[in-house]
């Protein structure tokens, strides 16, 4: 019953995570959920974006390619079965705004496209169907769309969002 609570308490929570600026999510909002929830995790810095996230026990810290960091790849978290991952990557586009983003993500097919504010920090969040996954894109001073994504969503589309949305409204500036 406990973590049932906890599941309706994180929904709840997690609806509002997605709405405009006015109804920004704090991580100070979300920790008791996680808590609840009993998923555990820790924080880890990406000191290349001056950012930290907190990152499930379940997800591994994983190397990946030259060509993928070439590419812009930043970090990649794998489950140790490989089942589920989270992928950072950094695009460069010149004199993107956040209003361009949002209209570029709804341009190519994606659904759910929702502008969020986690911890101060103002993204685009939608999910890529293609790709199967939850993703939030933050568009950063120097023209760099930063994306987070998670999936496979198929693999169990509530949960990998829950997960997704624990992970998102973690996001702040490192200390």
């Amino acid at each position: 019953m406990k973590k049932l609570f906890a599941l309706v308490l994180s929904l709840c929570l997690l609806g509002s995570f997605a709405l405009a600026e006015e109804n920004a999510i704090t991580w100070d909002q979300v920790a008791p959920a996680v808590e609840a929830s009993g998923v555990e995790g820790d924080f880890v810095t990406l000191d290349q974006l001056g950012l930290k996230l907190w990152i499930p026990a379940g997800l591994l810290e994983t190397e990946f390619s030259e060509e993928d960091a070439a590419a812009g790849r930043l970090a990649l978290y794998m489950a140790e079965d490989q089942s589920g991952y989270l992928v950072i990557d950094a695009v460069h586009v010149d004199d993107m705004t956040l209003d361009q983003a949002v209209e570029n993500t709804k341009a190519t097919g994606m659904k759910d496209v929702e502008v969020v504010n986690t911890n101060g920090l103002t993204g685009v969040s939608y999910v890529n169907e293609a790709a199967d996954t939850y993703s939030l894109s933050l568009v950063d001073t120097n023209s760099n769309i930063i994306n987070f994504s998670m999936g496979p969503v198929s693999s169990d589309p509530e949960n990998v969002k829950t997960v997704f949305s624990f992970i998102m409204a973690s996001l702040q500036p490192a200390e």
